[in-house]
């Protein structure tokens, strides 16, 4: 087994945290919105659920991406504005590990907090065309909120059992 993670130099970005097991195997791309402080050494709940979730799955390796990189506890304390260095170098990231895992399906799970910054839309929007330029990939979700956002997974059963999803834009 093998972690992956990629963060900036000062830890204010998390870009990629993982495990692969096989990296000829199954893979799940989750996109939560922004991350916190887990890391191999200290992996929080949320993390703990995406492992159970993508085993139950049928998927022998996970990596947890977000809409956007800034690590907040609290989702209120991310930037007003997006900073574009930081959208673009996830991006890049996205891109390195989509090609490097080219046999990869995607979970959305960041609930209805798309909705807690104007620009996480377009940039949840800029890396779906940029995993569906790479290679069309299957979107699945656990279920979705009554906004029809694809809910967080801290709260969702170990054993949910993930759908397919067609994003609209």
């Amino acid at each position: 087994m093998q972690w992956i993670y990629e963060r900036n130099e000062d830890n204010s970005a998390r870009f990629v945290l993982g495990q692969i097991f096989n990296p000829d195997g199954k893979t799940l791309l989750c996109f939560g919105i922004n991350p916190s402080t887990a890391c191999p050494e200290c992996i929080d709940n949320t993390i703990k659920k995406i492992i159970n979730i993508s085993k139950h799955n049928g998927y022998e390796n996970w990596i947890m991406l977000n809409i956007y990189p800034q690590r907040a506890t609290n989702p209120n304390d991310m930037h007003i504005e997006r900073d574009e260095n930081l959208v673009q170098t996830n991006l890049w990231h996205i891109r390195d590990i989509s090609q490097r895992y080219p046999n990869c399906d995607v979970l959305l799970a960041y609930g209805n907090l798309i909705t807690k910054r104007k620009y996480l839309k377009s940039c949840l929007n800029e890396i779906l065309s940029l995993l569906d330029g790479e290679q069309r990939r299957n979107v699945k979700v656990i279920k979705l909120t009554r906004s029809n956002n694809p809910v967080h997974p801290l709260y969702q059963s170990k054993t949910s059992v993930l759908m397919d999803y067609v994003y609209i834009r």
